[in-house]
């Protein structure tokens, strides 16, 4: 029998959806590095001329310049889909509100109705 305040002992506590959470971060993280490793490192590759320090320079700074160019299209999107839930949310509120004044509007004027009604037949 499952009591009030009893806790399903297979349901994810926060500790455990934050754990997961920061892992599946790394796990991105890690991804993004090695993508941006080996795009520097195809890069690099086009120059033949280059010597294996002068290639693992290039291919490094390609990396890094990769990678800080993913940080700045993630925080833009980040910034936009805030924008986003704000507009959002305001034109939901905007509508419920309309909803709501719909609603009332049409129960008062239902009950004027009946109200008539009720009048007319008694």
């Amino acid at each position: 029998m499952i009591t009030p305040g009893h806790r399903d002992s297979h349901a994810p506590t926060d500790e455990v959806t934050a754990g997961i959470l920061q892992l599946e971060g790394y796990l991105l993280a890690q991804h993004a590095r090695s993508e941006a490793a080996e795009a520097g490192a195809a890069f690099a590759r086009r120059f033949p001329w280059l010597g294996p320090q002068e290639e693992s320079e290039i291919a490094q700074l390609f990396a890094q310049e990769h990678l800080a160019v993913r940080r700045e299209m993630l925080r833009a999107t980040v910034v936009r889909a805030d924008e986003l839930r704000r507009e959002y949310g305001q034109r939901y509120a905007c509508l419920r509100r309309r909803l709501v004044g719909a609603a009332l509007g049409w129960a008062a004027g239902m009950a004027v109705v009946l109200s008539v009604l009720v009048r007319g037949a008694g």
